[in-house]
């Protein structure tokens, strides 16, 4: 069964899906982050699990993601059920698609206050990522927007593991790539990780090669390991 939401969301989408991209430096220009409409959507079933491994892959070629704006695609598939927030560690890898486009972790997804909410993190083939909110289908950055690592691994069809861990007592979240601390990140709402979910995210752009060459990003659930 499908399962689809739309709501719109900050521009940090459609920069990633617009056709006139600019590259991503350490700070992303002050016009590149105005609010504009864009289209998110949770989409089930695009993300296809493998032989029940705990691989999925996102694959499509469907023209109708081919918008000025983009679209933005995820899902989630995994419950929180401790009080606590359990670390999740992904491997993940782009086969095709624009190189700038983002590709990572969903997660706390839930309502809080009535209203939709979760949180991601992103990389790109570029070797840059960001972190990031959704509130009531408004993004915003929650490190300062996006920046570039020489601790992820550049190209397509190249693996990264990355994990979102979280330290109670700085009430921060842990960025790590490939084993590297990369980022730590708050968001001012009250947390309650019991019962919120997490799962994948794709970010279509707006000028893909589609249908001749499809977008399509394989991620790897990995079991976490206490450090």
């Amino acid at each position: 069964m499908r399962l689809a939401k739309l709501f719109p969301v900050l521009a940090f989408f459609s920069i990633l899906a617009s056709c006139t991209l600019t590259p991503f430096g350490e700070d992303a220009p002050e016009e590149l982050q105005e609010e504009e409409t864009s289209v998110i959507e949770e989409e089930s079933s695009l993300y296809e699990e493998d032989d029940c491994s705990g691989k999925f892959v996102f694959e499509t070629n469907d023209t109708r993601y081919l918008n000025d704006a983009g679209y933005t695609v995820w899902t989630t598939n995994h419950v929180n059920e401790s009080d606590g927030f359990e670390p999740i560690t992904v491997s993940l890898s782009k086969e095709s698609g624009r190189s700038e486009a983002g590709y990572g972790i969903v997660f706390c997804s839930r309502e809080i206050d009535g209203k939709p909410f979760l949180l991601t993190v992103l990389i790109n083939t570029m070797g840059r990522y960001t972190a990031g909110k959704v509130v009531d289908g408004v993004f915003s950055h929650i490190n300062g927007g996006w920046k570039s690592s020489a601790y992820i691994n550049r190209g397509y069809g190249t693996k990264n593991l990355m994990t979102v861990s979280y330290d109670g007592g700085k009430k921060s979240f842990l960025l790590s790539i490939n084993g590297y601390d990369i980022s730590a990140f708050t968001a001012p709402e009250k947390m309650e990780f019991k019962d919120s979910r997490s799962g994948f995210v794709v970010v279509i752009a707006g000028n893909e090669d589609l249908p001749r060459t499809p977008v399509k990003v394989s991620f790897e659930k990995k079991e976490n390991r206490g450090k």
